[in-house]
Order: C-alpha cells, then sequence, then structure tokens
C-alpha cells in the first residue's frame, strides 16, 4: 500500500513541478514548492510519513519527472 500513495504524492508533486519549472523556476525551487503544495494537499504528517516508508524513493520520483516533463530535468 506505500508504494500505491507514494506514486499517488510523486504523481501530484510531479505535476506541480513541471508547472512550477514551466514558470521559469529552477529545479530545487519547483521541487520545494511542489512539496510545499503536496503538504498543504495531504498534511505534513502524511507527506512525511510516506517519505519515511519509502524505498527506491529518488528512482520512483525520477520516473515521474521524465514521463510528466523531461525536457525540464536538464537545468
Amino acid at each position: 500500500m506505500v508504494e500505491l500513495t507514494l506514486l499517488a504524492l510523486l504523481n501530484s508533486i510531479g505535476d506541480n513541478f513541471c508547472k512550477y519549472r514551466a514558470e521559469g523556476n529552477d529545479s530545487y525551487k519547483s521541487l520545494l514548492l511542489s512539496y510545499s503544495d503536496a503538504s498543504e494537499k495531504y498534511g505534513v504528517n502524511e507527506v512525511k510519513g510516506v517519505i519515511e516508508k519509502s524505498s527506491n524513493l529518488s528512482v520512483a520520483a525520477v520516473a515521474v519527472a521524465v514521463t510528466k516533463c523531461p525536457q525540464h530535468l536538464s537545468n
């Protein structure tokens, strides 16, 4: 169940990350803004819990980003 929750979280963050990058923000700022949005939507403790329980988080996060907006990953 953690994987499904993690996937939902990453999809939400991925959508917002792409939006913020398209607005001209750098990758780091876009990631932080997206994380902040997810914390507001799902709750800080829920987001933190999913992150703490996940394995291979970086692989899953990159896979979502590559799928959603690969043009924004080089900068």
